[in-house]
């Protein structure tokens, strides 16, 4: 399905960053990459702010189509890679496999690892906490990084010069934290309120920008077509203000999103209540969401091997494949 032969360009892969270090700006640098007809699994570095990300790209092997669709994939608290090692290039079991699912319907994967370059492996400890966590923030950090994989992805080249994938057809696929990281990263920053100040709540304690808390990475030109939540959260520890379960939420909650959104929920899920009450905020309010509950299963369901796991994913790629023009 795919070319075993890698050619791994590991542009100074392990960035170490001291650790009181809690915010990152927003520049990014992307470059142009070709990808030989030898070569179709490359590991690249994109540079946001001060962070070098890797992102994975695996490019369909055996399709003959001329361009392709993409998904960008942000992967949940454990991380990316096999052995929490991103120097061995060898992700998780669970993103090989969707490497090959989105392969063998000849569409690119772009995973991208939000935590090596911030020298954090798992999102433990001191970074499920404020300020630290801030370093990797689903809300505010993560989003960059998956809006820097879109843009590589639009100038990805074949080596004959012309383009991999088609730019308005690159939908995004997050689990857990990584599905938190989806839902900021497709916020419509435009339908923010006037005066708006973004601040977080940790263990009764209030954040601020003077603490680190930023506002969220600006809404792309050309953005992503569409997105696939699996078991994320939807509070935002009140980035997005009220909790989606408050009676206020209508007025009270700025979350809307600027492109569809499938939510891939668990029943039994930690999560769930709040993520079934933002998906009934997001239909009242108008937003183009979906739904789908899988019952008798909890967090994380997707790397369980159980019906509803085979299930959520076969729907996935059904429903990318309606968003990124490929029926």
């Amino acid at each position: 399905m795919l070319n075993l032969l890698k050619i791994m360009v590991l542009l100074c892969l392990m960035v170490a960053c001291s650790d009181d270090e809690s915010n990152f700006p927003f520049g990014t640098k992307v470059n142009e990459v070709k990808i030989s007809a030898s070569t179709k699994d490359t590991i690249i570095n994109v540079l946001v702010g001060n962070a070098k990300v890797p992102i994975y790209l695996a490019v369909p092997d055996n399709c003959t189509n001329p361009s392709f669709p993409a998904v960008v994939v942000l992967h949940g608290s454990g991380g990316m890679w096999k052995n929490d090692d991103p120097s061995s290039g060898e992700m998780s079991s669970q993103f090989k496999e969707w490497r090959d699912i989105l392969a063998s319907n000849c569409i690119v994967g772009a995973f991208v690892d939000s935590y090596s370059g911030r020298g954090v492996t798992e999102r433990t400890g001191k970074w499920t906490k404020a300020p630290d966590n801030f370093r990797i923030s689903a809300q505010f950090v993560r989003p960059a990084d998956a809006n820097a994989a879109l843009e590589q992805l639009k100038q990805l080249k074949f080596s004959d010069g012309s383009l991999v994938v088609r730019a308005a057809d690159i939908g995004i696929l997050g689990f857990s934290d990584g599905g938190t990281a989806l839902a900021a990263t497709l916020y419509d920053t435009e339908t923010t309120p006037n005066g708006w100040e973004w601040t977080q709540s940790f263990d009764g304690k209030d954040y601020d920008k003077a603490s680190g808390v930023l506002p969220p990475a600006p809404k792309p030109k050309e953005g992503f077509a569409g997105g696939v939540f699996y078991y994320g959260g939807s509070s935002g520890f009140g980035y997005w203000g009220t909790n989606a379960c408050n009676d206020d939420a209508n007025v009270a909650n700025i979350y809307f999103p600027y492109a569809p959104i499938l939510y891939q929920i668990p029943e039994k899920g930690y999560l769930t209540d709040t993520n079934l009450c933002m998906y009934t905020l997001l239909k009242d309010k108008g937003a183009n969401v979906e739904l789908i509950e899988y019952q008798n299963v909890g967090h994380g369901f997707d790397t369980d091997e159980n019906s509803q796991s085979q299930e959520a994913r076969q729907n996935t790629i059904n429903w990318f494949k309606e968003i990124l023009h490929m029926n």
